[in-house]
């Protein structure tokens, strides 16, 4: 099911709203989530690597940065952090990415990216369910 999103929250670096597709995918074993800054899709994968959860964002910068899962102590919140990453480092990565549940049509997205001389660029996203309807790839 899509779950297109709008951005809430002022933020300096993105003008306007933003929107965030979220469907699952391949018979259920992944979640696609996918954030468009800019007008540039950057599709992030989360799935059930044995028993850890995991993420693999393919970023616009042309690395794919792996992150695992930590236990979540309130079951709302989910925190990933970096374990390794495919292609260069730089420009930047994404580092850290929490996504917090609020409510059914509504959540948190705060990412973490690690620029160059170990410098962060954090990002904070208010996200709301859209009441349309945004088809997906293929049209159902």
């Amino acid at each position: 099911m899509d779950r297109p999103s709008h951005d809430r929250s002022a933020n300096p670096d993105i003008e306007g709203p933003i929107q965030v597709v979220m469907r699952v995918a391949s018979r259920g074993n992944v979640l696609v989530h996918e954030i468009a800054p800019g007008g540039i899709p950057e599709p992030t994968m989360i799935y059930l690597d044995g028993d850890h959860l995991t993420l693999v964002h393919y970023c616009e910068a042309g690395n794919r940065p792996r992150l695992v899962a930590r236990n979540s102590p309130d079951q709302k919140t989910v925190e990933f952090n970096f374990v390794d990453i495919s292609g260069s480092p730089r420009p930047a990565y994404l580092h850290d990415f929490v996504f917090t549940i609020v409510d059914m049509g509504h959540h948190t997205e705060d990412w973490t990216f690690m620029l160059p001389g170990d410098k962060l660029l954090h990002a904070h996203f208010d996200l709301q369910r859209a009441k349309e309807s945004v088809p997906s790839p293929g049209g159902n």
